[in-house]
């Protein structure tokens, strides 16, 4: 179904339509990524996340994660709908395509999508101009943090949550951007994409970094005391555990390049 739905987009996008004028983004990222072309006048509706900028105010909210309404998006009258494949519910994507409604969706596992998704939504926006230099920014800070990469790979743990714990797969976005920082996810193998590890795993795998990452709101310095009670630990007897914002790293769009620079300046150090 996800080939389907790409190579339906690829159809669309070599069909000579006019610009999307009325935009309705179910995706947050997908509504950062609108803002950032410079398209927020073609915005007339937006999932709530609870963190919506200001300009957005008086945009409709056509409902949050578990309570996203067709029907309000319809209300808006939309030419086009911007969805996440991963995020948004199959059923209320076909339902909407079943009234006509376009929609697009995307999902960036890989910062190389990112910049894919950007010269996308350039062309579904008609911002082709705006997407051509955001992309070419993003691709160039790219470049030099792979440039910068040392002899020696950190293997990292990634730390999402604590009791239980959580971290990040092989096939996360958060594992290719420790790749691209010349470190190694040490839990890449495991399946998914935020997967459940046990204290014990987590040891036997025996990081010599360990990095938290936690919103503003999370006090992530508790979740690295329980490391220190394992002095055998090489991320603890190197003393490299580290607490990074993961607001910088949540959104895949090009932004993410911030997040990412401060990743890679931990794993290096």
């Amino acid at each position: 179904m996800r080939l389907l739905a790409g190579l339906c987009l690829l159809c669309w996008l070599a069909t000579p339509l006019a610009a999307a004028e009325r935009v309705v983004s179910i995706a947050p990222f997908l509504t950062d990524m609108v803002l950032q072309l410079d398209a927020r006048s073609q915005l007339v509706g937006v999932l709530d996340d609870g963190q919506l900028h200001g300009e957005l105010d008086k945009v409709a909210r056509v409902g949050s994660y578990g309570t996203l309404s067709a029907e309000r998006i319809v209300a808006t009258h939309p030419d086009l709908v911007l969805a996440w494949t991963s995020g948004n519910p199959p059923a209320l994507l076909e339902r909407l395509r079943s009234w006509n409604i376009p929609v697009a969706e995307f999902d960036p596992q890989r910062l190389d999508d990112i910049d894919d998704m950007t010269l996308q939504l350039g062309e579904l926006l008609d911002r082709k101009p705006q997407a051509t230099v955001l992309a070419s920014s993003f691709n160039h800070q790219l470049d030099q943090l792979r440039e910068q990469q040392g002899a020696n790979r950190a293997r990292v743990f990634l730390q999402l949550w604590d009791n239980p714990l959580y971290t990040v797969a092989g096939d996360q976005l958060l594992s290719d951007a420790l790749s691209l920082c010349g470190a190694d996810n040490v839990f890449a193998d495991l399946t998914g994409l935020a997967p459940q590890v046990g204290r014990e795993g987590a040891l036997v795998a025996n990081p010599d970094t360990i990095i938290a990452l936690a919103d503003a709101g999370i006090t992530a310095e508790r979740w690295l005391d329980e490391w220190r009670r394992f002095p055998q630990l090489a991320a603890v007897e190197q003393q490299r555990l580290y607490v990074l914002d993961s607001d910088l790293l949540v959104r895949p769009t090009p932004a993410i390049i911030e997040g990412v620079g401060r990743l890679c300046e931990l794993v290096r150090r």
